[in-house]
């Protein structure tokens, strides 16, 4: 026994998938596809994060380059030799 028609299908219309109209399956695709973009929205770096990565790497650069920097004028300083190194007991008050 069949179900009657409804006030939109006529009795010699079938419908597409599982009783289902193409309207039906138009809001279901889009449905997926707002939960596929909210999740890949979630799951995706930000990009704060990105950026406070690249500012310790630069900050780990800078100080990189001023020890080398400081070493080269310290490695200039001894081969002249401006700079001796001696020990002197701590003073006293």
């Amino acid at each position: 026994m069949e179900k009657p028609p409804t006030y939109d299908q006529s009795p010699e219309e079938k419908r597409a998938i599982f009783g289902m109209h193409i309207g039906d399956l138009g809001l279901v695709l889009i449905a997926f596809l707002c939960t596929v973009t909210v999740v890949l929205i979630l799951f995706s770096p930000s990009p704060a994060d990105r950026l406070q990565k690249a500012q310790a790497r630069q900050a780990v650069e800078k100080a990189r380059q001023e020890q080398a920097l400081r070493q080269k004028k310290i490695d200039a300083d001894v081969a002249t030799g401006e700079v001796s190194m001696e020990i002197h007991p701590p003073r006293k008050p």
